[in-house]
């Protein structure tokens, strides 16, 4: 973090806005900000720490009495930057703050913008958004900043001091190290919880992808060979009865094409008269559309002689208008001929008269100029007269105020200047009140430590026991849950051994419906057979000749029976299936509600026995009704009736499996319901249980980290005791001390009296301040009152020169004027030319268009009566073309069959339809000749042979009965390979998630033992103590240059700092031990070495450290040496400000910040920078 640029306005001693440019002051590396006291200097920081927090550490409740009196508003803006591994980035924050009260303000203005090449980005604007964007870019809190960023007054010695557990939670801020304790931790349980889960998940499926064994799969292979060999023959069957089917179906067709074309021929005869009667027309059409053209001709040969006629008319017209057109246009130019000879000598008189008149109007305008040029400097004269009086009245007025308050300050003086003995007297008292008061705060803050870590034990403990009863809770709840869990697999159980009765029941029913099938088959061969039995001709069976007893036919069809059975077989294999799959979902869950199981016991400390699964009661989702139908059905079927009585048994047979079979099928859409809602139960518990044992293992976690917070608020405890007692001996030998020097001043009234030395010291100081100022005020104010005094006898001369100029002026303008009003009446000369001249343009206008309408009028009546003459020749020419255009037309009508011209327009009107005449007569003997062909072709390729309807179903029933077969052998063919190809997926996927179980494994266990580690806050706070190791070791190499090596920091086994003394032989003191002047070298070694290492939020290096105290304290030997040291640090990119009134620091320092103390007329503190 570097600072650029900060701007205050309003803040205490300032009133006007100041800027200071840090980017200018940070250059050679160490600054220094240097004015009287009280001029401003410390304002400086809290200007930056209001800008960046809206907080002032010096002000109550960070905003109270802020403000300047005189001001109603306070604004400040920081600007810095941040540099990181990304590159550089600005930012700027905005604070204005509004009076509501005395002493109180609010802040009605606050932006966070970033500073970018092309233009300023506004990332917030509301208050608390800006603080969070502060504290997310830089990472400290406003106490963090102030204890190793900017020091203020009465913070420098802070982090020193601080108690151990405060100093590393302050340096787990600094360094960014929460991520290594509760944000790692989560982190790490969240990736062992997900790693626990995915292991479950694998053991699940590996233990649903059931047998997958290489028999399996041996097995499983040979009923796909054997199903494709049968599927193999069933297609060779179906192609020989397809190719059969084909060949009667071909013959088929060409009977059923022949008997259309019969039928399509015979329609085709009866339309032959309308076809017939159609060419007739078509020939009278032909004769019309030969008379076309003479028709044509004759009727455009009367169009164009009755339009040649209209056009006759118009010209006719067109050239009577024309003519009185040409009469009008010749007198109107003779009238504008005569008004030209006119008007011509009046316009040229006028126009010289108006000459001599604009000559006048030019020399009266450069008169009103030069009179005009001596009213303005008459005017300028008499107020430099005014101004010049008012600034010798008001610096006789200044002289007379100056001098008066000369005398007032030297009588101020000499009432409130201290004497010698007065003097000494206060820097004794000074000094040791000092002492007294830093006891006092010493004692003040290790009562307020004291009672600080009673009110933390007292929270520890309280704490504790509220962690104790909340595990208590959670193990209750984990106790109950586990009740939950238990009667789970209870009812998994026993709808397992529902569902494994069913399971054992169907291969007897699965059985026993096959005989059937078989049996019904037999019986339909048998009627099939005796169907064909004919007496005196051999039986295919047996050979005999006679039949006297065959077999008696089903009335109802043994086919339908024997379908229905194959039905039922295949239902019942389904059933097989679906429990199947249902029974290895149900022992998944059994599965992972046994682990829901354990894991609650070991959560809930429940011994070990109560984790077993429950038995032994019987199935809730077995119905009595339905488990007797189940093995009624199963084991009590016909064994296989014999001759007449089989079509009978076979029906009571199929109809016992339909009840069997549909009272397993609603067992298992039971079942099926139940697993449903045991699966959500399960997943449900599952949530609950993994909730409650992170909740118990974060209980756990947390009893034992409050055990040993308890324990350490314990020790505190005593240490603070301790050290409270040793702060109040202190504070009582420095008190007795101050009652034996100063009996007649009591310690309470010390600060009183301080304060009122420092003060008529400070206002002393101020009063011969402002009597050197007032000098040269004075002898300037009689300097002005000179000076005034001559410019008022200047000012009155140039007044009466300008105005004895202005009235000659005046005059000569009146005359002149009065001469131009005889010639022009007041008006411009220039106008009046103008118009004279626009007249005359006007006549020569009107003369000129008159001449040239007179030319065009004639030209156009010329034109006109060409025209008529033109039409009145094409008007005969027309009427003769008509007449010989009618002679035509009549030879040719009377040559043909039409009487008259509107007869063969009559006859035209069907010319629209001809083509679709004559298309429809080409299409008729078309379509006559393809049929007879079509005919002739069919006889030939049937060559005699024909195909009956019996013949014909036949056929077509061999090609069904062929096809069912084929079908049902693909079927089976195309099951046995998915059969075989799942049981190969399974055994490949198992051996993937072997590989993915022994991962996950290894996974876990180390993801344990970095539970075990990070448990609590170990490792934060063994990270923070090695980084204060470090800081430690920093701060003693500087303190060890500062001290020429006589004193080093050290840790001691609480955390704390002391003080190695190697003058003393290596003894190590506390730090309260040292002096003023000690203390100050220790803290600023500490704070150079903490600022080095700082990098806010982990990723921008600290660039800057500010110092507003302790100077004081040093010798000039050892100032020189802190110095020395500081401007060092401008190596290690490090800029260094300090704040100080010391002569020989701010002679040392080449770049300095100068603060001019606030007017007492009403002026702010003001700041300009000052290089060497």
């Amino acid at each position: 973090m570097k600072p650029i640029r900060l701007t205050l306005a309003g803040l205490q001693s300032y009133r006007e806005k100041q800027e200071v440019d840090f980017e200018r002051l940070c250059e050679g590396g160490v600054f220094g900000i240097f004015g009287p006291t009280g001029s401003g200097k410390s304002t400086i920081l809290d200007a930056m720490t209001l800008a960046l927090y809206g907080k002032v550490e010096r002000a109550a409740k960070g905003t109270q009495g802020i403000m300047n009196q005189a001001e109603q508003t306070l604004s400040v803006s920081f600007t810095f930057e941040l540099a990181g591994a990304e590159g550089t980035k600005r930012f700027r924050v905005e604070r204005g703050f509004r009076r509501t009260g005395d002493a109180s303000v609010t802040c009605h203005l606050c932006r966070f913008v970033e500073v970018r090449p092309e233009g300023d980005v506004v990332l917030a604007d509301r208050l608390a958004d800006v603080n969070r964007c502060v504290e997310e870019r830089i990472g400290l809190t406003m106490d963090d900043f102030t204890r190793a960023v900017v020091l203020p007054q009465g913070k420098f010695a802070e982090f020193l001091s601080l108690a151990g557990r405060e100093r590393r939670q302050m340096l787990q801020r600094l360094f960014a190290l929460e991520r290594y304790g509760d944000e790692l931790l989560q982190k790490l349980n969240r990736r062992a919880q997900e790693t626990g889960a995915e292991l479950e998940r694998t053991i699940a499926e590996q233990q649903g992808l059931g047998d997958a064994s290489e028999a399996a799969r041996s097995a499983a292979a040979e009923a796909c060979r054997r199903a494709a060999e049968a599927a193999a023959s069933a297609r060779a069957e179906l192609a020989a009865a397809e190719e059969a089917h084909a060949g009667l179906l071909k013959v088929r067709e060409r009977m059923e094409e022949r008997r259309a074309l019969l039928a399509r021929r015979e329609a085709l005869l009866a339309d032959a008269p309308r076809i017939e009667r159609l060419e007739a027309e078509l020939a009278r059409l032909g004769q019309a559309e030969r008379l076309v053209p003479a028709l044509e001709a004759a009727d455009e040969a009367r169009r164009a002689r009755l339009e040649a006629e209209k056009r006759l008319a118009e010209a006719e017209r067109e050239h009577a208008v024309r003519l009185e057109a040409a009469a009008a246009a010749e007198a109107a130019w003779a009238e504008a001929e005569r008004e030209a000879a006119e008007a011509e000598p009046r316009m040229a008189a006028r126009l010289e008269q108006l000459a001599q008149a604009e000559e006048l109007e030019r020399e009266a305008a450069a008169v009103a100029e030069e009179a005009e040029e001596s009213r303005r400097r008459l005017a300028e004269a008499e107020e430099r007269l005014r101004e010049c009086e008012a600034r010798a009245s008001q610096a006789a007025d200044w002289l007379r105020d100056a001098v008066s308050r000369q005398q007032e300050l030297r009588e101020r003086l000499r009432a409130v200047e201290l004497g010698a003995e007065e003097r000494g007297a206060w820097m004794a008292a000074a000094a040791q009140a000092e002492q007294l008061r830093a006891a006092a705060a010493r004692r003040e803050e290790a009562a307020q430590d004291l009672a600080r870590a009673e009110r933390t034990l007292a929270q520890a403990r309280d704490a504790a026991a509220e962690a104790e009863r909340r595990h208590g809770e959670l193990a209750r709840r984990a106790e109950a849950l586990h009740g939950r869990a238990t009667q789970a697999i209870r009812r998994l159980d026993m709808l397992d051994a529902a569902i494994r009765r069913d399971m054992e029941r169907l291969p007897a029913l699965t059985a026993a419906l096959r005989e059937r099938a078989r049996e019904a088959e037999r019986r339909q061969l048998a009627a099939r057979l005796t169907a064909t039995l004919v007496d005196g001709q051999p039986c295919p069976v047996c050979g005999a000749l006679e039949h006297p007893r065959p077999h008696a036919p089903d009335p109802d069809g043994d086919g339908g029976n024997a379908a229905a059975l194959e039905a039922l077989v295949r239902r019942c294999e389904r059933l097989a299936d679906e429990l199947g799959g249902l029974r290895f979902r149900v022992g998944a869950m059994l599965q992972r509600a046994g682990r829901t199981l354990r894991s609650l016991a070991e959560a809930a400390g429940l011994p070990a026995g109560g984790t077993e699964r429950p038995g032994g009661e019987a199935s809730a989702f077995a119905p009595a009704g339905h488990a007797e139908a189940a093995a009624a059905s199963a084991g009590e079927f016909p064994a296989g009736p014999a001759h007449g009585a089989a079509a009978s048994a076979a029906a009571d047979g199929a109809a016992i499996a339909a009840d069997a079979l549909e009272g397993a099928e609603a067992r298992a859409a039971e079942a099926r319901g139940l697993a449903a809602r045991c699966e959500e139960e399960q997943i449900a518990l599952e949530r609950e249980a993994d909730e409650i044992g992170r909740a118990l293992a974060e209980a756990d976690r947390y009893r034992e980290r409050l055990s040993a917070e308890a324990e350490a608020a314990a020790a505190a405890r005593d240490a603070a005791f301790s050290r409270q007692s040793e702060a109040e001996e202190a504070y009582r030998s420095l008190l007795e001390a101050w009652r034996a020097r100063f009996p007649s001043l009591g310690p309470e009234r010390a600060e009183e009296a301080i304060r009122e030395w420092e003060r008529r010291d400070r206002e002393a100081q101020a009063i011969r301040q402002e009597l050197e100022r007032s000098m040269p005020f004075v002898e300037e104010q009689q300097r002005l009152v000179r000076e005034a005094e001559r410019g008022v006898q200047e000012a009155r001369l140039e007044r009466e020169v300008w105005r004895e100029r202005f009235e000659g002026r005046n005059r000569a303008l009146e005359d002149l004027h009065a001469r131009l009003a005889v010639w022009t009446g007041g008006r411009p000369a220039a106008e009046l030319i103008a118009e004279i001249r626009r007249e005359a343009e006007a006549v020569r206008t009107r003369l000129a268009m008159s001449r040239e309408r007179r030319e065009t009028e004639a030209a156009l009546l010329r034109q006109a009566a060409e025209r008529r003459a033109s039409a009145a020749e094409a008007a005969q020419g027309a009427a003769e073309r008509e007449r010989e255009a009618a002679r035509r037309l009549e030879e040719q009508l009377q040559a043909s069959d039409f009487r008259d011209a509107d007869e063969v327009r009559s006859a035209l009107a069907a010319l629209p339809r001809r083509e679709a005449a004559l298309s429809e007569v080409e299409a008729h003997r078309e379509a006559l000749r393809r049929v007879e062909a079509g005919i002739a072709h069919i006889d030939a390729a049937l060559g005699g042979r024909t195909i009956s309807d019996e013949e014909w179903r036949a056929g077509e029933e061999r090609l069904a009965a062929a096809r069912a077969r084929a079908e049902e052998a693909l079927a089976a063919a195309a099951k046995a390979e998915r059969d075989l190809e799942e049981i190969e997926r399974k055994a490949v996927r198992w051996a993937e998630l072997e590989s993915r179980r022994r991962e996950l494994e290894e996974l876990a266990g180390r993801y344990a033992k970095l539970q075990s580690v990070f448990r609590g806050n170990a490792f934060v706070e063994f990270v923070a103590e090695a980084q204060l190791e470090q800081v430690c070791r920093a701060a003693s190499e500087r303190l060890g240059f500062l001290t020429k090596r006589r004193y080093a920091l050290e840790l001691d086994s609480a955390g704390g700092f002391v003080v190695r003394d190697d003058a003393s032989g290596g003894m190590r003191r506390p730090v309260s031990s040292l002096s003023g002047g000690e203390t100050f070298l220790a803290s600023l070694a500490l704070a150079l070495a903490l600022s080095a290492q700082i990098q806010l939020r982990g990723r921008h290096p600290l660039q800057f450290f500010f110092l507003d105290e302790g100077f004081g304290t040093l010798d000039p030997e050892l100032l020189d040496t802190v110095v020395t040291a500081l401007e060092r640090l401008h190596t290690e990119q490090l800029a260094v400000g300090v704040i100080s009134h010391v002569p020989e620091l701010r002679e040392r320092l080449p770049r300095r910040l100068i603060v001019e103390p606030a007017d007492p007329a009403g002026r702010g503190s003001r700041v300009r920078l000052e290089t060497l």
